[in-house]
């Protein structure tokens, strides 16, 4: 429990310095580029205890953790105008769907959590994780909307078709990655205020 309460004390903030903080490209001292290979540490043992918890966590990878590094290589991918080409084709497919399901304040977020059958306390690592990783998103996501020009220097590397997917007032992909970010406008109560609310006691 101990291991619990200090890793959640980390993962808030984390999360709430991502989320709330207006330096998005360098959160805590971690850069983009950082970010590339960041990884974090499992659940303690403790945590991984019951067989439902480890079935929890594995639920978890395969909905969450995978599909978030897919969309990560999705975007290390993109290293001139020929893979940002790619990567405007393939958005559909390989992040389109992760970033749905991570639409939403962190009461939505909890509910996700909630569905996973697990104790209290694995959804609640599992409820911050999610956070992690719509903050993750967010780092990706929040600078390509904010550049203005197609150029070689910026993240669209002189791709038109990846700019009109981020950028273009008409496309679909623009206005579902605009709902991810408006919905990470969330202020620290709040999420202190999900995180806090009674959680799932049905788990044995």
């Amino acid at each position: 429990m101990i291991h619990l309460k200090i890793t959640t004390f980390v993962l808030l903030a984390l999360v709430y310095s991502s989320i709330c903080h207006g330096d998005i490209c360098h959160i805590n001292g971690l850069s983009q580029e950082d970010l590339k290979n960041l990884s974090y540490d499992p659940p303690s043992d403790e945590l991984l205890s019951k067989e439902q918890d480890k079935k929890a966590w594995q639920t978890f990878i395969e909905t969450y953790e995978a599909p978030i590094g897919k969309v990560q290589d999705w975007y290390n991918s993109i290293v001139d105008k020929e893979s940002a080409d790619a990567a405007a084709d393939s958005f559909n497919k390989v992040v389109l769907p992760i970033l749905k399901k991570l639409t939403g304040r962190s009461a939505d977020m909890k509910k996700q959590a909630l569905d996973i059958p697990a104790s209290p306390e694995m959804q609640k690592f599992i409820f911050l994780r999610i956070a992690q990783l719509q903050g993750r998103l967010l780092i990706i996501f929040l600078p390509m909307q904010n550049e203005e020009k197609v150029s070689a220097e910026t993240c669209y590397r002189g791709s038109t078709k990846l700019f009109e997917v981020i950028l273009g007032l008409t496309s679909p992909s623009m206005i579902d990655i605009s709902k991810f970010i408006e919905s990470q406008n969330e202020s620290k109560e709040s999420f202190e205020a999900a995180f806090k609310e009674p959680w799932s006691a049905s788990a044995e």
